[in-house]
């Protein structure tokens, strides 16, 4: 099963081998796939950590040092201080999924709606995905929400039957419910539904609604669809790649790109190159490429190719550049399949077979 994180600048993905990230930061969109290693998730913890805002940290320093502090006061023989209880700590960090940051509720909402679509994960269907549910079967919000009741359930018990102080038995109602939390999410989530699933899961459903999500925005819906993406083109690519019939075959264009910018200081073209470089390994449309020094080729079905070309067209433009001269040729083979691969393995059997002869 894929699993969601949301954090403040993006979302990710987690699959059975890798985890997908995208976020957006200093005005840019980065992405990347990693295998699931001890080393990934602390780096993966870290940006989800760091990306938090000020008053965040701030909060949680406050919360530690009103546990902390007092110790010290009572180590130097002063009395009236008593603090917050260490067990505290575990409100702070099972409470905090109940008062999200703004943007953060808006990719967790992004989040939901991917897992809602039913259909083909695609920016070309970034509409359709927006308007799908944002409440999730399993989101982490069950799991959250079921710690707080067993938490009030436990500590009424206590209470009810031992005569003990407060901030005693709620202590021992925290460690219980941390005990038997685990299993009964796993009941929650994994169990057959019964009447009482029906109650915890339309409260959860509430609360994703109204407290842990918000209606993305165009920046988040992107982010959440292009992470996605990364994972499933990896893991399963039948969630984003549209299945064709065996009688439609599929024939390849190649498009050989050189683009070059005129009436400008400097005759480099190497700036634009880069940036082409940048947004084609950004794009999501279904191709490969090929950088050579004087063209960027490009390989794909022939719509793709004049929608990532007008693409290309706009580079300079939005660089500055006020004018460039374009030259394209695409190579459109109808009777058989072309490929830039197989271009390539061709001229290498060739020039194998010439030094053969000689």
């Amino acid at each position: 099963m894929v699993k969601g994180l949301s954090f403040q600048k993006g979302v990710m993905f987690l699959g059975r081998k890798h985890i997908a990230c995208s976020y957006h930061e200093d005005g840019r969109m980065k992405t990347w796939l990693k295998p699931i290693t001890p080393k990934t998730m602390v780096m993966a913890g870290k940006l989800v950590f760091l990306s938090m805002p000020l008053w965040f940290h701030l909060f949680l320093i406050g919360w530690l040092l009103l546990i902390i502090v007092p110790y010290f006061f009572l180590f130097a023989g002063i009395e009236g201080f008593s603090g917050l209880p260490i067990f505290s700590i575990i409100y702070f960090f099972f409470g905090t999924h109940f008062w999200f940051p703004k943007e953060l509720k808006k990719y967790h909402g992004a989040e939901h709606k991917v897992f809602s679509y039913k259909g083909l994960i695609s920016a070309r269907n970034r509409t359709a995905i927006k308007e799908a549910d944002i409440t999730n079967r399993y989101c982490s919000t069950n799991a959250v929400m079921v710690y707080f009741l067993l938490l009030i359930l436990t500590t009424f018990m206590f209470f009810s039957f031992i005569d003990r102080p407060f901030v005693y038995l709620l202590e021992r109602a925290t460690y219980i419910s941390l005990v038997l939390w685990p299993v009964t999410v796993f009941w929650l989530n994994r169990m057959k539904p019964t009447k009482v699933h029906k109650v915890l899961l339309n409260l959860s459903y509430w609360l994703q609604r109204h407290i842990t999500t918000s209606e993305p925005e165009e920046l988040h819906m992107k982010i959440a669809i292009r992470s996605f993406r990364k994972l499933a083109l990896k893991e399963f690519p039948s969630r984003v790649i549209k299945t064709r019939k065996k009688k439609e075959e599929t024939f390849m264009a190649i498009a050989d790109v050189t683009i070059m910018p005129l009436g400008s200081d400097s005759t480099s073209v190497s700036e634009v190159v880069a940036e082409i470089h940048h947004m084609l390994d950004q794009t999501t449309l279904p191709i490969q490429y090929e950088l050579t020094s004087m063209s960027t080729i490009i390989e794909g079905q022939i719509t793709d190719l004049y929608k990532i070309l007008q693409e290309i067209q706009e580079v300079p433009f939005k660089m500055g550049h006020m004018r460039v001269a374009t030259n394209i040729r695409i190579d459109d083979r109808r009777d058989r399949p072309s490929s830039i691969k197989g271009k390539v393995d061709s001229v290498h059997k060739k020039m194998a077979s010439k030094v053969e002869k000689e």
